[in-house]
């Protein structure tokens, strides 16, 4: 059966927003700040997982409150449940790839990612080619995951033949009912933001508060 794409570019953002995850040199600005209090630091993993600190906040602002991966936010789960990724998985650090500490520790290999993501990804590794084509700070995720008019999450034509692609996927397990879930509650919300003012808010705003709490007893 044929999917209907919906009219959102990035599938990670609601019908409502245009968050552009293009990072430009927002990670540099954010490297440039944290060495002026940790100057010496080789890992800057262990400086920012503290999810009360600072730079914890810092870098979760990097990518708008939101999984690099599935595009959930702070709208729908709390805060406490985003965790400061490694793309490439620090136990490849053993396997003795040629890998550096610094790097895989390092400012370019953490992402933000959701708890569920995070715990579901582990040690994923993949090739080089693809591991450019998956690193999310590459922005090339929106050409290889769409957003199907259920608000599921599928593979797009042009990678649904690449197998890593789709192991990815599946790893992540992006298929998850959850993932529709969460988005429609981030529509709903959006939504409400924008048309505040309408009549109609109160009513969704208690449909929302309904899906909330199924959402809550599954994750």
């Amino acid at each position: 059966m044929e999917s209907s794409i919906t009219l959102v570019k990035d599938f990670r953002n609601s019908s409502y927003t245009t968050y552009d995850f293009n990072l430009g040199d927002k990670k540099e600005k954010f490297i440039n700040e944290f060495r002026k209090t940790h100057p010496r630091a080789q890992n800057i993993y262990l400086s920012i997982k503290n999810k009360q600190g600072f730079f914890n906040k810092s870098f979760r602002s990097i990518y708008f409150e939101k999984c690099v991966y599935c595009g959930i936010n702070t709208q729908v789960i709390d805060s406490s449940k985003f965790e400061v990724d490694h793309f490439i998985p620090e136990s490849i650090l053993k396997a003795e790839m040629g890998f550096e500490y610094s790097y895989i520790n390092g400012i370019e290999n953490l992402v933000n990612s959701c708890q569920m993501c995070n715990r579901n990804k582990s040690d994923f590794m993949t090739d080089d080619e693809n591991r450019q084509l998956l690193h999310p700070d590459n922005n090339n995720l929106p050409t290889i995951f769409e957003r199907i008019d259920d608000y599921s999450i599928e593979v797009s034509n042009e990678y649904i033949n690449n197998n890593e692609i789709l192991r990815f996927y599946m790893t992540l397990n992006l298929d998850n009912q959850l993932r529709r879930l969460d988005y429609l509650i981030m529509e709903m919300k959006d939504f409400c933001d924008k048309y505040q003012t309408e009549s109609i808010v109160n009513d969704i705003q208690r449909l929302i508060l309904k899906i909330e709490s199924k959402r809550r007893r599954n994750y």
